[in-house]
Order: structure tokens, then sequence, then C-alpha cells
């Protein structure tokens, strides 16, 4: 009786295991390396860019730092 501890006894579905390992370790080397997804690349042009810092003082959009305003 085996309890799929032997070599013998890996078969097809590992195969299946083995082919999303590679692909995961392909992804993360890929990420590590700077390389961006077409998802990622399209959802940060969607994205509406925030203003930047230090700007134009008074293009804050309603919100003032002055409280006597």
């Amino acid at each position: 009786m085996s309890f799929g501890n032997s070599p013998a006894d890996r078969g097809v579905g590992n195969a299946d295991l083995d082919r999303l390992r590679a692909m995961a370790e392909a992804a993360r080397a890929a990420r590590l390396a700077g390389h961006k997804s077409l998802f990622r690349r399209l959802a940060e042009r969607l994205r509406p860019h925030r203003q930047e810092p230090g700007g134009d003082p008074q293009g804050n959009y309603g919100t003032s730092d002055d409280p006597g305003r």
C-alpha cells in the first residue's frame, strides 16, 4: 500500500503542479526585474493621478490649511 511518498507515485497530477509552480517563479522573477503585467499597466493608466504635494496651494479643491477661512 502506498501513501504517495515514493517517486513512482508521482503522476500526471503533479505535472500540473510543477507547471503552475514554474509559471509562478517566472512571474516572480519578472516582477523583481521591474516588469509590470498588462493589467497593472492598464489600471495605472486609468487611475486618476493625484495632485503633487507642494504645487499650487489653492489647487487642493476646497480644502484649506487656514482655519480662519
